[in-house]
């Protein structure tokens, strides 16, 4: 049992208790994972003690990191066909993680889910994906003197962003607008295509439940896309709104965080993307024809898929969604 005592843990082992700041849990054979809540761990755990809260981190060597990353983060597909796009993608986390390690944080390096990368454990592990990993073991994509920074996303529906329109950045030469091949290799993508419809009703709760307007008594006069970036995807959508009085009110949403506004038709998740034609139907619905999923910086995960079906290797990959960067091994 684990337990706060004053600023420290109290532990109760066969009626023995153990005060430290912080204890460690080690498997006794180094090959062996820990179980902790049912899940499988390589490495250590670590429980501290961090302004009252107990806290629990998983220590252990980045290749075992990427290891528990890889089918959490990206399609296996059947035998061998996506084994390039892998390849790609192994080093992908492990550039991401590096980044992060040097960072330094308090007590951790990396969030185990989407505020960086879902890791799964051991549980996360395939032999397959093990093997691709050992393959690219130490490798790191690399700019000029530096790790590069490593973005990735499902589906670019043709062609991926600039960074600077997504994340508000500076430029970065290797994180710019391409296409994603003349005959698009993400359209294998189940989320290449899609369409949204939502009532009236519905499109004007979500601007409400984002503090966008005061109440949901308003109707949709008009929505249109005033401004495109160059990759398709939109900058500006402006919403005509009318109050219960005939008064217009004017909403204008910016790029990417449009899609945590206007949301999945379900609620369930924030918009598949920006890269959309918008329509104001007869029925006053309002009804989004889209491409693509993700925010589309960096590497296309289907579209190195596609790829790799048509036997493109991981090196060529790589140099296609991060032009002029390098592979470099980290651990020289």
């Amino acid at each position: 049992m684990l337990s706060i005592n004053s600023n420290n843990l109290l532990a109760k082992i066969s009626d023995q208790d153990f005060v430290s700041t912080n204890f460690y849990l080690d498997s006794e054979d180094a090959n062996e994972s820990i179980n902790i809540n049912s899940k499988k761990y390589r490495g250590r755990i670590k429980i501290l003690l961090k302004k009252s809260k107990i806290e629990i981190v998983n220590q252990m060597g980045i290749e075992d990191y990427v290891k528990g990353v890889m089918t959490k983060e990206m399609p296996i597909g059947n035998g061998m066909e996506n084994y390039q796009a892998l390849k790609a993608f192994s080093i992908c986390v492990r550039t991401y993680a590096f980044n992060k390690i040097k960072e330094q944080k308090d007590f951790f390096d990396i969030y185990t889910d989407t505020r960086d990368q879902v890791y799964g454990g051991v549980d996360g592990e395939t032999d397959y994906t093990n093997k691709i990993v050992d393959e690219t073991a130490g490798q790191i994509l690399t700019y000029e003197y530096g790790p590069a920074t490593i973005f990735y996303h499902s589906t670019c529906g043709g062609f991926t962003e600039d960074v600077e329109n997504v994340f508000g950045k500076e430029s970065i030469p290797y994180l710019t607008s391409v296409e994603d091949g003349s005959d698009h290799y993400c359209k294998i993508s189940p989320r290449y295509e899609w369409k949204e419809n939502y009532s009236e009703e519905v499109f004007v709760d979500r601007l409400f439940k984002s503090d966008l307007i005061e109440s949901n008594n308003y109707l949709v006069d008009n929505i249109e896309i005033i401004s495109r970036f160059g990759s398709g995807r939109v900058n500006k959508l402006k919403i005509s709104l009318l109050d219960k009085n005939g008064n217009e009110k004017t909403i204008t949403l910016i790029g990417n965080n449009m899609r945590s506004v206007i949301r999945s038709g379900d609620n369930k998740s924030i918009l598949k993307s920006n890269y959309f034609e918008v329509e104001l139907n007869q029925n006053k619905e309002i009804v989004i024809d889209g491409k693509g999923s993700g925010h589309g910086v960096g590497m296309c995960q289907w579209g190195a898929i596609g790829q790799s079906k048509l036997g493109v290797d991981y090196l060529n990959i790589l140099s296609h969604y991060f032009p002029g960067t390098k592979i470099k091994n980290s651990y020289d």
